[in-house]
């Protein structure tokens, strides 16, 4: 054990290298559950400008809607229809790369619909904003103009809806499960002496693990399906989609009836008589 664990061994067991990088993978998990002043910092930054740059924009976006003939407490609406698909679409992007990077994959389409939305909501933001301070005299806004200011509600409505369905619809976990580690058939020595063995292994031990591991898997869901927890229960267990679930317990329902023992029925009396 002193051996194993001494700081001069240059080539340390398969064992105490595969946990040692199983604690390189969580430590990190575990140092950024604190904050650091750095990001109390950045955070505080982002709060104290987003509040300013929103007002600021609220206050132009409403003056613009007044312009175009709009009634005040209404115009007030503009910095939403405005303003809030920029924060729809910021936190949709941020989103969408934290499931891409848990194995979820992501449409392009749906990525570039948020860049979109984003990209195109922050260009008529900053256009009525210059607008209002270009009529800051109180001027009113031509007709093709005061038609665009008051086409953007509609648009930003429709586009705001799309990008929840949009949202919807990627799912928050991968829909195959994970594939499990094969383990070594050997240990320590004899794995690093022996590379020969393992690299002409046949195809069919993989396979035979494969399914090893399917069969534990369907056993869980049929025992949690047992326990009377729902499909959607039982998807969250086990990390798949409650309809993969509903097809893999109806499979296993239709096993068990088939296996069930049949009734053995009476012989017919002109059997017995011949048996006798």
């Amino acid at each position: 054990m002193n051996d194993t664990m001494s700081p001069d061994q240059t080539t340390p067991s398969p064992t105490v290298a595969h946990q040692t990088g199983t604690t390189a993978q969580l430590s990190p998990q575990a140092s950024q559950s604190a904050w650091n002043p750095a990001e109390v910092v950045a955070l505080l930054s982002l709060a104290a400008v987003s509040i300013a740059a929103s007002s600021w924009s609220a206050i132009a976006l409403h003056g613009v809607a007044q312009m175009s003939g709009i009634t005040s407490w209404l115009a007030w609406g503009a910095p939403v229809i405005v303003d809030g698909p920029i924060v729809q679409a910021a936190f949709a992007l941020v989103t969408l790369n934290r499931r891409e990077r848990a194995g979820v994959v992501i449409p392009k389409a749906t990525r570039w619909f948020f860049w979109g939305e984003l990209a195109a909501a922050e260009l008529v933001s900053l256009i009525g904003n210059g607008v209002h301070a270009w009529n800051s005299d109180g001027l009113q806004l031509s007709q093709m103009a005061a038609a665009a200011v008051a086409g953007a509600a509609p648009v930003a409505a429709l586009a705001t809806t799309h990008a929840l369905t949009a949202l919807m619809e990627v799912p928050r976990t991968p829909q195959t499960p994970a594939t499990l580690p094969v383990a070594p058939a050997t240990a320590g020595d004899n794995q690093a002496t022996t590379p020969e063995i393992e690299a002409t292994a046949p195809d069919s031990e993989a396979t035979t693990g494969v399914a090893d591991a399917t069969a534990e898997r369907d056993a869980e869901i049929w025992r949690l399906h047992r326990e009377g927890l729902s499909y959607r229960e039982i998807a969250t267990v086990v990390a798949l989609h409650h309809g993969t679930v509903g097809k893999i317990i109806g499979r296993l329902k239709a096993e068990s009836d088939t296996a069930a023992p049949q009734l053995a029925l009476p012989a017919p009396n002109n059997v017995r008589s011949i048996a006798g």
